[in-house]
């Protein structure tokens, strides 16, 4: 089950309510022995024995016999883990309908749990799939610095702080050098207060890395002036000469980082919508976008690989990659938080790569 199917699962999985506490939840860590799980859920059973409500007992009975039986296919456990939510899903009462589902967590797991409720607990899981790698974005010239994070697609504006610094030239009434020696204190001090917010915002925070940009050689001097926390100069990734030091700035940085997040999503999505726009632009008839043209490609076995813009409309995103799968297509959801997914969404929402080129015209 990858991401898309999982969210989907969970998302079904938070509507579903039961009439008791007749909804089970299991959590297994990664790892752990079953035989344990197994015990646990068969003294779980006998327990259940003891609630009063005749249907909610036997539902609740049916649903760990359910579980066990289907662990008792399963011999190790994986290492990241196994997650099992049963129970009935019926919407009338007295007409049970025990169904059962099993998700592998996307990283390893260490939590152990039991539930049975009137829901499923889902947020555990929902929070596994929610983890991107973070980084910290900091540019910077000597008048003022932004800071931000980079999330998955997402970057966020943290702060913009701006410098006592004067230009270059004294106005008058001071000497060169004079002038030049308390500019250079400014200088200093702005780099301590950089460094000091740098602590406030990224200590103890769980980034994947820092990378720092700004034209000329102030970034440089900047992490050469012995300011920054050594733990957050450790993390330092990537130093990139980019243009500006406003929000546009943490755009550009992001951008000119592209050896850095190389394996990130940002950069993954970046090349199919670049890619798409190129075969656009070309007009090699080797692309389609918009749901009609795609649909028709789909049809034809035309397809290679399916992009799907993550703010397409739920129920049109859930049925061209379903589509997509049902025929083998790779798939790939790009998200609407950047620039490139963006330009995608605006082609309609959905695009796709063909295996060989269309006699329909993109319009």
């Amino acid at each position: 089950m990858d991401e898309f199917e999982a969210l989907n699962l969970i998302k079904y999985l938070e509507g579903v309510k039961g009439r008791h506490t007749e909804l089970v939840t299991v959590y297994v860590p990664g790892g752990f022995n079953l035989d344990l799980i197994r015990s646990q859920l068969a003294d779980e059973k006998s327990t259940a024995t003891n609630i009063k409500d005749r249907n909610n007992r036997k539902n609740v009975i049916d649903a760990l016999e359910k579980i066990m039986n289907e662990l008792r296919l399963i011999r190790t456990t994986n290492e990241n883990g196994l997650v099992v939510f049963c129970g009935n899903v019926s919407e009338r009462e007295g007409e049970p309908d025990i169904k059962i589902w099993e998700v592998v967590p996307p990283t390893k797991s260490n939590i152990r749990l039991y539930r049975c409720d009137q829901r499923f607990i889902t947020d555990p899981l929902k929070q596994m799939y929610h983890q991107e790698n973070t980084y910290g974005l900091i540019v910077l010239d000597v008048r003022e610095a932004t800071f931000g994070t980079l999330e998955g697609s997402r970057i966020d504006v943290l702060k913009h702080i701006k410098s006592l610094v004067p230009g270059k030239f004294s106005k008058g009434g001071q000497s060169a050098m004079r002038f030049s020696r308390e500019r250079e204190g400014l200088i200093r001090d702005f780099y301590k207060e950089v460094a000091e917010t740098a602590k406030n915002l990224f200590f103890n925070k769980d980034l994947k890395g820092i990378i720092i940009g700004g034209p000329g050689p102030v970034k440089d001097n900047f992490i050469e002036s012995g300011y920054l926390l050594t733990n957050l100069k450790n993390l330092i990734k990537g130093v990139k000469s980019i243009s500006y030091t406003d929000e546009s700035g943490l755009r550009e940085l992001v951008e000119k980082s592209r050896d850095v997040l190389a394996n990130e999503r940002i950069t993954i999505e970046k090349e199919y919508v670049q890619k798409l726009m190129g075969s656009i632009s070309r007009n090699d008839n080797m692309s389609v976008y918009g749901e009609e043209a795609v649909r028709k490609e789909l049809m034809n076995e035309n397809i290679d690989t399916l992009l799907i813009s993550s703010g397409m409309e739920e129920s049109k995103k859930n049925e061209f990659y379903y589509l997509g799968k049902e025929k083998n297509i790779t798939v790939e959801v790009i998200s609407k938080d950047s620039s490139d997914g963006l330009q995608l969404f605006n082609l309609g929402g959905v695009a796709a790569f063909l295996k060989r080129p269309s006699r329909q015209q993109n319009t």
